[in-house]
């Protein structure tokens, strides 16, 4: 009988600008979690990183209903477990935390139950429970995803990050839940605009499939998402500029927000994130600096006997 399994999953960037709900690329932002099955009761252990204060109520939940839904599909009885979280992912900013929780959970439930999941199946799964699939995917896969969604089925496509790209970041103190911003989002926008962003999706996935970095800033527009949410932090426009001024090739909203993310060279990484950290301190807006590199593989697993 198995007594632990320890899951590790990449956080995750999304959207990278135009690619709304679509596009997914894995970060090297860890999440841990271990699982421990010769337990009387379901129950946190214990609860360390980002977040620590909100892991047990907001992520515990998510890995928990995530392990259980698992469960419920394969017709099987969820056995307890009590499980350790050690988090690097911050929360509520638009680097995929909530869907490395559901990978986290999927997965474990999959490898107690002898992988009896496919991998199309945990893409879909990871749909149902977050609703979008291009976090989780990329979190379960690594690398650039590309993902839609046919009759409930996730369709799945991924590239290997060009290893020399690197992401700079500035994370805000902001936080910003994905259902809040998804309120301010319109329910039209014109065709001109619907066929821009057609157009940067489209050669975003060229960009990362021939390692074109000059497609970048084309790549990044957007007109669905960011004109509105950018309403919500203090300084966007400025601190975006910034970045492209100091040298990054492509610049958008991570997710939801309140991230805001940079693809660059890695010896430009310092100069993007400490402009982009004082161009935000210039709009009282409070946070830090960060350099991500992005994910080529994605969630793995030990077992112990």
């Amino acid at each position: 009988m198995l007594k632990t399994i320890r899951v590790q999953v990449p956080g995750s960037t999304s959207n990278l600008g135009a690619g709304f709900d679509t596009l997914g690329l894995a970060v090297d932002l860890p999440l841990e979690v271990i699982f421990h099955f010769d337990v009387p009761s379901t129950h946190i252990l214990s609860a360390r990183g980002e977040g620590a204060h909100e892991i047990a109520r907001v992520e515990g939940h998510l890995i928990l209903r995530a392990f259980s839904h698992a469960c419920e599909e394969l017709n099987q009885t969820p056995p307890h477990v009590a499980f350790e979280i050690n988090n690097a992912i911050p929360l509520k900013r638009g680097l995929g935390s909530s869907g490395a929780a559901v990978v986290a959970g999927l997965l474990a439930a999959n490898v107690y139950f002898n992988n009896a999941l496919s991998q199309r199946q945990l893409l879909n799964l990871t749909n149902e429970l977050e609703g979008h699939p291009e976090n989780a995917s990329a979190s379960l896969l690594g690398g650039l995803t590309v993902n839609g969604v046919h009759n409930g089925q996730v369709l799945c496509e991924r590239f290997a990050p060009p290893s020399h790209w690197k992401a700079a970041c500035f994370v805000p103190d902001l936080e910003i839940a994905t259902e809040d911003t998804r309120r301010v989002l319109p329910a039209s926008i014109a065709r001109a605009h619907a066929i821009g962003n057609l157009q940067s999706a489209a050669v975003m996935v060229v960009a990362f499939a021939k390692q074109n970095a000059a497609l970048l800033e084309f790549a990044t527009r957007d007109f669905l998402h960011q004109p509105f949410r950018k309403m919500l932090i203090p300084g966007f426009d400025d601190i975006l500029a910034v970045a492209m001024h100091a040298g990054a090739y492509g610049a958008f909203l991570s997710g939801s927000g309140s991230t805001m993310l940079a693809i660059t060279e890695d010896t430009r990484t310092q100069e993007i994130t400490n402009a982009m950290a004082k161009e935000a301190q210039g709009h009282n807006l409070s946070g830090k600096p960060m350099v991500l590199s992005f994910a080529e593989h994605g969630a793995t697993c030990e077992v112990a006997i």
